[in-house]
């Protein structure tokens, strides 16, 4: 495998992703190796010389791929395995991650660079397929006093890494939709790439790279709401304006496509245009980045809706998209449902894009826990930001990345009056946004206040306690009602407007 990898007859393409493993997956790696067990077969896919389907190769730590062979493998499944052990064992000069040595006396792996000082007993693990190095490692422990009990340790290093069989699962002769359908369908331990992963790295002519228009894109889009975006995104925003549906073997269309004069360049000038439109449609929103469009279905129908001419009202497009994360409308939503909805635009249609299925219930917000990453957490926190949300001590306006959560009641004063189970104090209806100041006193001062007290020091400081309060979605009387009534009123509060079908109050 080491050899092949020498003569560059194995490649890594640079669709697959740079190296991301930690130096503790590193160890884990060798320590496997060294106990015998497995770490799982290498996918690859031979390739004919004169086949052009890639943009390049990565070189690290792998060498630079010769241009004189008829044939050769792509690491279509491994290639972090495979660069750890390449790296390790034959270019530790390739980063400071592969420099790892074999403490003999502890019995364990380390890098290099965490050992204070590095002694005989200490084998690199570069020197275990150099044979002149590795005679000069056995003279050296040989001179040690416990270098009888070492030896034989690091022989035992040897012979088993020597010794060690990587399977390895080659597909030959197979067409590119058939390996797309291989990546759809694997099962790996690792990180498998995605099919669009995969589409996304071919080299559709010498004059375009999908990976460099993306990485303008990127740039392009920094700052933007669009700021985040995933390659497969883009890569199904290509298939959207290229007319193809988004079923991952049908995406891989795009390849002979690329084959015409002028390529994809009309798309991809299609496809900047939209998004450019899309980028200043969203800014009203507030949205600092794709993560805050929790849904990708959503993503990619409002980028359909903005290519096909269809957001004829910005209110309209504003409305459906906090409908739709509150409502969760676009959960857990096949490839194919995505597909139909777009294809009823392209044929002129946009209600069934635009049309919200799922109620949304007016206790919502009192009823679910703060999840990070969830559409309801991802709608909550932007439409306090929405409303301007102000720290209910000062009235300063909180920045939401610099801003402190606090609890309105404490878990012991949200027991249900019916008996029920008492929830969470994380629920997003019991949460409040204040400055670090704020949530420092509010903290102190809450358990000997009523909120109706704290009420009163606001406006005692600000004058104006009721707009503050009220942008966060409390409105006074707070003594009235028991700690989940008023949370379930908070609830209400926030999402009146949307429900209704408006659009949130939005300020900068």
């Amino acid at each position: 495998m080491l050899r092949q990898i020498d003569r560059t007859a194995l490649r890594i393409p640079r669709f697959q992703r740079s190296f991301v493993w930690g130096e503790r997956d590193v160890l884990e790696l060798l320590g496997s190796i060294e106990k015998g067990y497995p770490i799982g077969s290498i996918l690859t896919w031979k390739i004919d010389g004169a086949d052009e389907y890639f943009s390049g190769f990565r070189e690290t730590p792998f060498p630079p791929a010769g241009d004189s062979l008829g044939g050769y493998e792509v690491v279509l499944d491994g290639a972090q395995r495979l660069s750890s052990l390449y790296g390790c064992l034959r270019n530790a000069e390739a980063g400071d991650i592969y420099r790892v040595v074999y403490d003999l006396r502890a019995r364990e792996f380390v890098h290099a660079g965490s050992v204070a000082v590095e002694g005989g007993w200490h084998v690199p693990m570069s020197a275990l397929f150099d044979s002149r190095r590795f005679l000069a490692v056995q003279g050296t422990i040989s001179e040690l006093d416990d270098g009888e009990t070492l030896l034989p340790r690091a022989l035992d290093l040897y012979s088993t890494f020597q010794d060690y069989q990587v399977p390895i699962i080659a597909l030959s002769n197979a067409p590119l939709e058939d390996v797309v359908e291989v990546f759809r369908r694997v099962n790996s331990s690792g990180t498998p790439l995605s099919p669009v992963d995969f589409v996304r790295a071919l080299t559709w002519q010498s004059s375009f790279d999908l990976e460099e228009t993306f990485e303008d894109f990127a740039a392009r889009y920094e700052g933007t709401p669009l700021e985040g975006f995933s390659e497969d995104f883009l890569i199904r925003c290509l298939a959207i304006t290229a007319g193809l549906s988004l079923d991952s073997r049908d995406v891989v269309q795009l390849k002979a496509l690329s084959n015409r004069h002028g390529g994809l360049d009309g798309e991809i000038a299609e496809m900047r245009v939209a998004l450019d439109v899309l980028a200043g449609l969203l800014a009203p929103l507030n949205i600092r980045g794709m993560k805050e469009i929790p849904y990708e279905v959503q993503r990619l129908l409002l980028f359909a809706l903005v290519h096909y001419g269809m957001a004829d009202s910005a209110d309209e497009v504003w409305s459906w998209f906090w409908r739709s994360t509150f409502a969760e409308e676009h959960q857990s939503k096949p490839e194919s449902y995505t597909t139909r909805l777009i294809n009823a635009m392209r044929a002129g249609d946009a209600s069934l894009a635009l049309d919200i299925r799922k109620p949304i219930d007016s206790r919502l917000l009192a009823e679910r826990t703060r999840r990070a990453g969830s559409a309801v957490t991802v709608g909550f926190d932007l439409l306090l930001r929405n409303r301007g949300a102000r720290s209910l001590i000062s009235g300063e306006i909180v920045d939401q990345q610099s801003g402190v959560h606090g609890l309105l009641f404490d878990r012991s004063e949200l027991v249900p009056e019916d008996g029920g189970e008492t929830p969470s104090a994380r629920i997003l209806a019991n949460l409040v946004l204040f400055s670090p100041p704020d949530a420092e006193a509010w903290r102190s001062i809450r358990p000997e206040m009523s909120l109706s007290g704290l009420y009163e020091v606001c406006e005692a400081r600000t004058g104006s306690a009721e707009e503050i309060w009220r942008s966060q979605g409390l409105v006074p009387p707070f003594d009235t009602l028991s700690p989940i009534a008023l949370l379930e009123r908070r609830s209400a509060e926030l999402l009146g407007g949307i429900i209704g079908g408006d659009v949130p109050a939005m300020r900068p």
